[in-house]
């Protein structure tokens, strides 16, 4: 893994900044919802974060079906049955084709 925080710090370091101001603010929204709003107990500092983190898969999936994002597998088109039978004709038909005029050629 590139260490581009190694490599370029003043171009790595807006983009770790902007990062860690959106994960604080929303790491302090939850811990005020759960000691404030619930009146639990307050949460150590790594557990807040991991929580955070956490909930981000879920939040992601739920802006994306708010926003009418497609999800990256729902973009890729698989291939059919007969494309694929369709594709692996030409593949050996091409192959044969090409091993049979390699054999002509060494028999001339």
């Amino acid at each position: 893994m590139a260490e581009f925080y190694y490599v370029d710090y003043d171009g790595y370091f807006p983009v770790f900044s902007k990062h860690a101001e959106k994960i604080v603010q929303m790491m302090s929204f939850l811990n005020n919802e759960i000691s404030g709003e619930y009146g639990l107990t307050p949460v150590a500092s790594h557990e807040l974060f991991r929580m955070t983190l956490d909930m981000l898969y879920y939040v992601d999936n739920s802006y994306k079906k708010d926003n009418k994002i497609p999800d990256k597998y729902d973009v890729l088109a698989f291939p059919t049955s007969d494309e694929l039978l369709d594709s692996m004709r030409s593949l050996l038909k091409e192959e044969l084709d090409r091993y049979l005029g390699s054999s002509d050629a060494a028999n001339q």
